[in-house]
């Protein structure tokens, strides 16, 4: 009954639901400042009503740059300071967008609104305000400026680092705005955090994580050669023991794989688990970078904590290539893992057909040289 039921619910799911239109939000989305102004004279309209994602009409002109509907918008006493449903104002929907004009009126709309009304507007409550401002955080703890960095936003982080933003903030995880700006691949941002600010390049979080590893999973090979020139640890462990090399070659990042070994990653290093990089670019049909591993003498014989080597990992990506390469840098075929699975055992139960007719290929070539070494023998 209770399968029944929750199957008839499920069905029923988007049935007879309508999308909620806001005139003042589309007519924010439009860029016109008139139609905001029509929109808000219509019944029930308010400046700050949001959309089913939390997002009101400001958010949408500061993300878009309408910097005269912005404008519009805060004099009809839109809420600033409000945030949608992930926890971002419109200032940080600005700098994600490189709205550099509205991000600078934000800025100062909000510090001067407390001024208008009525409080205490000493220089000291101001500059508190002001930096209250800049430094708000989303729901994840991701500032302003972390946005920007992530976005590519060189110009509107300037701004937002002139205007008194804090650098040293981190977010939940404990990501500086240089890990942001390393994910996103931008070299310019990292030198500028770097060479003007001492950004320290070798930071480590809690977790282990550095900037390094994030440019290194996402294939930023540049950003990688600028870290590591600054002092980043090219064999730092995360908490799971994985290291830049093991993102990059996981990711199938061939170029940056390359890098980091010409820096001397340590290329047997085992994660948490036992797995080394070339066992987790295998897993991953990684075929190019088990080539630049291969060269660089990773060891094929490594067997992870449960006993599985590099071959496994072949077999479950089903690549008939990797596992012909392994198999011809010697990686053995009458391995098994600690149920007493082999290569060939394994290949028919993960149902890679053509891996099996491979692997049975080289068991019956195995078998015949030994009755023909046997037959010589005397």
């Amino acid at each position: 009954m209770t399968s029944n039921l929750l199957a008839a619910l499920k069905s029923q799911q988007g049935k007879g639901t309508t999308v909620t239109t806001h005139p003042l939000i589309e007519a924010a989305k439009s860029g016109s400042e008139d139609a905001c102004a029509k929109a808000m004279q219509g019944p029930k309209v308010k400046v700050d009503q949001k959309d089913a994602d939390g997002i009101s009409a400001l958010m949408y002109a500061a993300e878009m740059g309408h910097i005269h509907v912005v404008k519009f918008l805060v004099d009809a006493g839109s809420r600033i300071s409000a945030k949608d449903d992930t926890g971002e104002t419109a200032l940080m929907k600005a700098c994600k967008s490189g709205h550099l004009e509205v991000v600078r009126y934000l800025i100062d709309a909000q510090t001067q609104r407390h001024k208008r009304g009525g409080m205490t507007a000493d220089q000291k409550f101001m500059k508190m305000e002001r930096q209250r401002v800049l430094d708000v955080k989303d729901d994840e703890g991701v500032t302003a400026l972390m946005k920007a960095a992530e976005n590519d936003e060189l110009e509107v982080l300037r701004l937002l680092v002139d205007e008194g933003a804090s650098l040293d903030l981190k977010d939940d995880h404990g990501w500086t705005v240089l890990m942001w700006a390393a994910l996103a691949g931008s070299i310019d941002t990292c030198e500028f955090l770097i060479k003007n600010y001492d950004a320290a390049a070798d930071y480590v979080t809690d977790k282990g994580e550095t900037a390094l590893m994030k440019a290194a999973a996402n294939g930023h090979q540049d950003v990688c050669e600028f870290l590591m020139e600054q002092g980043a640890k090219v064999n730092q462990l995360d908490s799971e023991h994985q290291t830049a090399l093991m993102w990059a070659a996981a990711m199938g990042h061939s170029s940056v794989v390359r890098c980091l070994l010409a820096k001397d990653a340590k290329v047997d290093l085992p994660c948490k688990g036992g797995k080394t990089t070339l066992m987790l670019a295998a897993q991953l049909g990684r075929e190019v970078v088990i080539g630049d591993l291969l060269a660089a003498r990773a060891k094929v014989e490594h067997q992870d904590s449960e006993g599985f080597n590099a071959l496994f990992g072949a077999i479950q990506s089903g690549s008939q290539d990797l596992v012909t390469l392994l198999m011809q840098h010697r990686c053995s075929v009458e391995a098994h893992n600690k149920r007493g699975e082999t290569p060939l055992m394994w290949a028919a139960m993960q149902q890679q057909l053509d891996c099996v007719k491979l692997l049975l290929q080289v068991w019956m070539d195995i078998a015949f040289l030994a009755m023909f070494y046997k037959m010589s023998d005397p």
